[in-house]
């Protein structure tokens, strides 16, 4: 059954905002839901914490005020002489001035002359000189007593202080600083005052009765009503218990189920008129334009699309144009970018290979530190020994040259296990210098000691590089390069130190005229104990200690052969000092 492009868009638009909105709905009315009863928990859960610090804040104060009526002038005198009248005429002097605390007055023999009866294990801390608060029940109320010890000469007579009702105006002050009705139950268990719904009273107390106290947000079914509670004790027995009515927290709930239908259905009806309007401009255009995009869909780029007097056509047809076009323009390109992705993937295989390498060279240098420092000792230990037998075959020429030799020989394998144990000590990356004027120093160091030779030193550095590496790190890199071409080009040569900047980096190359690198040794040339030398006496840690120095200073070393004639090149990269020192060298 074919349909038009008119009803399609406009059942298309009605189909849209019942898929799209009815879902979105609902699931905006659970997260609502599942909100405000998070919310509810989240307060519930720092009631306890309210409690605590409000007591710790009051309790505080409770002992101050118990120990200024403990301290009443004749008080300890009056309870010590058994005069009840004059003690709590003493006492109720000082009392009287903390509004809402009732007078407590304990003699030696834990007889109450005012206020609730103190029970002994209250009473008996004083005697130690303790302030204790703690809940106590008198008759049907019960409340906080906080008391001090009255001493008479050094020797405790009793015990004064203060009574707080813990009544409806606690329990109401509570519930303002916890935004929940606040259940209050005394030490022996007995109910208190409760600042919600009366009839909800008796079925939470009975609930809670049931389930062990904890500080948890916990849910209670009470006579079909759900009530989200969290309790915390008093000290001395008795607890705060905090209530929520989900029933009352979630009231707003249907009024805005309702406010959101309301809302769906006129956006519905909105945009079912919109769309029925928008599908009537659109299907004319479109299908005048049925042609040309036939055209273009068969892959005819070169014939141009037809124009029309109707403005929304004529911009549609414009469209297509230029899609047509940009398509053709980005097939070329996507034939260069084909190009480009080729050669990052070559690169991309090189940085590969480069983080292999690395991985490899760390490991070995972890190796090679652990053996030297295995070896280091017991070629210590030979050589004392061999010192030792020196000394006793002094009169033997033979065995002198024979144990001279040996210890020759061991103090070379002590000089290889200190420069294995080098590459793996730590070395501090920071300071910076002249990379050209180092390499200065490095040619002038290597002149003096060519002797006979006739090799060619020379430095190319039209200007000063600064780079992120200390001098001393930076000379022994460019010696033990030198000193590989050194060894390259024999008894005749020439060595090219070339130093500039490039891009972040301070690029120093050493270029020789000798033999080059076999194409299958370069990926070797940094390993330790490599080389292709057999009559030189290095154990090839020289460049492998030029690229470990040059990797800890942020940069890299990697070797090439001369494409325009014979010869090696060792380029060794450092970043340069600062973004300042780069635009300056660029």
């Amino acid at each position: 059954m074919r349909v038009t492009l008119n009803n399609a868009l406009l059942g298309l638009v009605a189909v849209v905002l019942v898929v799209g909105l009815v879902p979105a709905g609902v699931l905006l009315d659970r997260r609502l839901v599942a909100a405000l009863e998070e919310g509810v928990r989240a307060d519930l859960s720092s009631a306890p914490l309210v409690l605590r610090d409000r007591l710790e804040s009051q309790g505080g104060m409770w002992m101050m005020h118990a120990r200024d009526v403990a301290l009443a002038p004749g008080l300890a005198r009056a309870v010590g002489a058994g005069d009840a009248a004059t003690a709590l005429a003493r006492a109720s002097s000082v009392a009287d001035g903390f509004p809402g605390e009732a007078l407590v007055l304990v003699d030696g023999e834990g007889r109450s002359w005012s206020g609730p009866r103190i029970p002994s294990t209250l009473l008996e801390p004083t005697r130690g000189g303790e302030m204790p608060v703690r809940a106590v029940k008198s008759g049907e109320a019960f409340g906080m007593a906080a008391l001090a010890p009255v001493s008479l000469d050094g020797r405790w007579v009793g015990a004064a202080g203060v009574w707080i009702p813990m009544d409806t105006d606690e329990a109401a002050q509570l519930s303002a600083l916890t935004r929940s009705n606040v259940l209050l139950t005394a030490p022996d268990g007995t109910l208190g005052p409760y600042t919600g719904r009366g009839e909800a009273a008796m079925g939470l107390f009975e609930a809670l009765t049931r389930r062990p106290p904890a500080q948890d947000v916990t849910e209670l079914d009470v006579l079909g009503e759900r009530f989200l509670v969290a309790s915390g004790a008093l000290p001395g027995g008795g607890s705060a218990i905090f209530v929520r009515s989900l029933a009352e927290e979630l009231a707003i709930v249907p009024a805005l189920r309702a406010f959101g239908a309301a809302v769906f259905g006129l956006a519905l009806v909105i945009a079912l008129v919109v769309g029925a309007w928008f599908a009537r401009r659109l299907a004319r255009p479109v299908r005048s334009l049925a042609g040309a995009a036939t055209r273009v869909s068969a892959g005819d780029f070169t014939a141009p699309v037809e124009r029309s007097s109707l403005a929304e056509v004529d911009r549609v047809a414009e469209a297509f144009e230029v899609m047509r076009k940009a398509l053709a323009a980005r097939i070329d390109e996507l034939g260069a970018a084909n190009a480009e992705l080729e050669d990052r993937q070559e690169r991309l295989s090189m940085l590969q290979a480069e983080l292999v390498q690395r991985d490899r060279l760390s490991a070995a240098s972890r190796l090679l530190a652990q053996l030297a420092h295995e070896v280091r000792n017991p070629v210590a230990s030979v050589r004392n020994c061999l010192e030792v037998l020196r000394r006793r075959v002094d009169g033997d020429e033979e065995a002198s040259e024979l144990a001279d030799l040996a210890i020759d020989e061991l103090l070379r394998m002590h000089e290889l296990t200190e420069r294995m144990l080098d590459l793996h000590r730590p070395r501090s990356t920071e300071g910076s210098c002249d990379a050209a004027a180092v390499a200065r120093d490095v040619a002038a160091l290597v002149r003096m000691g060519l002797g006979d030779r006739d090799i060619e030193v020379t430095v190319e550095a039209p200007e000063p590089v600064e780079s992120r590496i200390g001098a001393d790190a930076l000379k022994q890199i460019l010696l033990n390069l030198v000193q590989n071409a050194q060894e390259a080009v024999g008894e005749a040569g020439r060595i090219e130190i070339r130093v500039r900047a490039s891009g972040g980096d301070a690029l120093l190359e050493v270029v020789d005229d000798g033999p080059g690198i076999p194409e299958e040794a370069l990926p070797h040339v940094f390993d330790p104990f490599f080389t292709t030398k057999a009559d030189v006496r290095g154990v090839g840690l020289g460049l492998f200690t030029a690229a470990g120095l040059a990797r800890s200073h942020g940069g890299r070393a990697t070797a090439s052969n001369r494409v325009e004639r014979s010869g090696a090149v060792l380029t060794v990269e450092i970043p340069l000092a600062s973004p300042v020192a780069s635009e300056v060298s660029a």
